[in-house]
């Protein structure tokens, strides 16, 4: 299952652990979740232990921070990198 950080539910994020959401994207499908935006510290990694709670093995980001990133690498979670407001729809 892939996870695109959104903040409109149809652009890929500027951020990834302070999004607003996260879209889910599985057989085609789409489900959004919301994300760790409230949290003042450690949004990242959060969004990475939230996702990985999921079932989530794929990030499509436009940006993913060091410390969120180590967690991604130490998860498993395969990161793909994007440009910031590609359509969610490009990718799911």
């Amino acid at each position: 299952m892939k996870a695109i950080p959104t903040d409109d539910k149809s652009t890929v994020s500027k951020v990834f652990g302070r999004a607003t959401w996260f879209a889910l994207v599985k057989d085609g499908g789409v489900e959004f979740l919301s994300g760790t935006s409230a949290n003042e510290h450690g949004a990242g990694t959060g969004a990475v232990s939230l996702l990985a709670d999921r079932g989530v093995d794929e990030v499509v980001a436009a940006e993913v921070g060091p410390k969120a990133r180590d967690s991604l690498v130490a998860a498993g979670i395969a990161i793909t990198l994007v440009r910031a407001g590609t359509p969610i729809s490009d990718i799911a």
